[in-house]
């Protein structure tokens, strides 16, 4: 008797949810949801391979020669779920295998596969003769180890060949809880993965593996919820519905803040102008800035700005700082005398009397070494930092390479350390709280560019000026101003990957600070 087909009904879907865990999570419980639902480990495996194979089925035609690759673990085991169901409907099928099935179900879908007349070659085997489209289904998110050996040859030639792939739950090699590469790692264009989403399909090196990326809960979702809390969340362009809604009709610039940024010193006017400018297209009612004397005439040149040349110690200072309801100190400053004196005076006013502030670029360098010689934070607790790896490494003092390995772990360990907002920016920028950790996979690679960040600062500090008449925490500011500026950047490049300005991105921030208009 031949194996009873699996229907192909299931509920692969292109809409990600914002709920992120981790593959421990997942491995977990993923059987006790299973069971609350009415279904075993073998039924989830057969759902996990239909899934897949309706997404394949979207992107080849009947004559589409596919080669399947199995790996010895349940990934593996949906992999011939695959196959079976594609044999079925008539398509060419050729599996490569590495190793046997370990678990019960694996064996189960070998053996139906095998019943209705499949074949199984050795990996080393491919690419004898090369297919149209591969399915990838050799490691799983169990991936804790460099891949090696004949896997790592496979996936190698396989990469060469850019040949389109389909990855099953996770790219082979990509770590599915921190997005790193283990050695090397499949370059999908599409990955279906399943029950929950992992978190490292969101940052590190994830972008450049997973191609589109599909979900499919295996109609256990409800049940899988239940069980455990997520682990981080997903920024979507929708929440900006809620959190930036229009102004009332009567206002005036009072209710919405007065932004004041501590940069600028000799040379760097424009990493200042960046951020005020920014500050003021994110809707900031008004924005002073306090610069080295020098740099007051360029920064001037913006005729929206108020712009003073001060010392620290200047007696007109106290006033400007007292007025402010915002503070972002760093772009630009430098670590001259001028700035170490403005960074001190702002450490001293944090401790007494605190405001919401932004600390980004110079000043970030500037706390890091003071904690590296020993002191205690300088700083009242509930202020945003907005690290890029390398300021990250120095507040941690550890190496770039060693925040990139588990930007989940970096994140978290700032947070507690800097006792506010954590973002740590980069490809899949994480904005880490007390509470929860959220990543923003918008943006484009053309955000790499000078100023990029000054712009961000300028964002969140212009979006937490205005957080009392939106109605939004410290938090919740941070995170729509994360993804304004993603978004914005990405209106501004319009597909191209280099030779933006962060200028460009300035122009195409109140598009998204008003998401009700697009």
């Amino acid at each position: 008797m031949q194996p009873k087909e699996v229907p192909v009904q299931t509920s692969l879907t292109s809409s990600i949810p914002q709920q992120l865990y981790s593959p421990e999570q997942v491995a977990e419980f993923e059987a006790e949801a299973a069971a609350r639902a009415g279904a075993d480990l073998w039924q989830l495996m057969q759902r996990a391979g239909a899934a897949a194979f309706e997404c394949l089925q979207q992107q080849i035609k009947m004559d589409t020669q596919i080669a399947v690759l199995c790996g010895p673990g349940n990934n593996g085991g949906d992999g011939y779920v695959v196959a079976q169901m594609a044999h079925s409907k008539g398509y060419p099928v050729r599996v490569f295998a590495f190793g046997e099935p370990k678990s019960p179900e694996g064996r189960r879908a070998l053996q139906n596969w095998l019943e209705v007349g499949g074949d199984i070659e050795p990996l080393t085997d491919w690419p004898e003769q090369e297919p149209d489209y591969v399915v990838d289904a050799l490691l799983g998110t169990g991936l804790n180890t460099d891949v090696r050996g004949d896997i790592r040859e496979c996936i190698e030639a396989l990469n060469d060949s850019a040949l389109p792939v389909l990855a099953i739950d996770v790219p082979s090699g990509l770590h599915a809880n921190t997005g790193v590469v283990m050695g090397v790692a499949v370059r999908a264009r599409h990955t279906v993965t399943m029950i929950g989403v992992k978190r490292g399909l969101t940052t590190a090196m994830a972008a450049d593996y997973i191609g589109q990326l599909w979900f499919a809960d295996l109609d256990i979702q409800r049940e899988f919820r239940l069980l455990t809390e997520p682990a981080a969340w997903w920024l979507q362009e929708a929440q900006l519905q809620h959190d930036l809604a229009p102004r009332k009709k009567v206002c005036q610039k009072g209710d919405f803040g007065h932004v004041l940024i501590i940069g600028g010193g000799a040379g760097m006017a424009g990493a200042a102008r960046l951020a005020a400018t920014a500050a003021l297209r994110s809707g900031a009612g008004k924005v002073t800035v306090i610069c080295e004397p020098s740099e007051v005439f360029l920064i001037g040149q913006q005729p929206e700005l108020m712009v003073r040349g001060l010392l620290a110690d200047a007696p007109e200072a106290e006033e400007l700082v007292e007025r402010a309801s915002v503070i972002a100190i760093g772009p630009g400053l430098g670590r001259s005398h001028w700035g170490r004196q403005w960074w001190q005076r702002f450490c001293q006013r944090s401790l007494e009397k605190p405001t919401p502030a932004v600390i980004d670029a110079d000043a970030l360098n500037l706390l890091a070494l003071q904690l590296r010689d020993g002191e205690d934070l300088p700083l009242s607790e509930g202020h945003v930092f907005t690290p890029h790896p390398g300021e990250a490494a120095r507040l941690l003092q550890c190496q770039i390479a060693d925040i990139e390995q588990n930007r989940w772990l970096a994140s978290n360990t700032l947070q507690e350390l800097l006792t506010g907002t954590v973002v740590l920016k980069g490809a899949g920028s994480l904005i880490s709280t007390s509470a929860a950790t959220a990543v923003c996979t918008n943006g484009t690679p053309a955000m790499a560019v000078a100023g990029m960040g000054d712009v961000l600062t300028g964002i969140i500090a212009g979006l937490l000026a205005q957080a009392p008449a939106l109605g939004l925490n410290t938090e919740a500011a941070t995170r729509a101003a994360v993804l304004v500026h993603a978004l914005a950047a990405e209106f501004a490049a319009n597909g191209n990957t280099r030779g933006m300005l962060a200028s460009d991105v300035i122009a195409e921030i109140s598009r998204f600070v008003n998401p009700k208009n697009n």
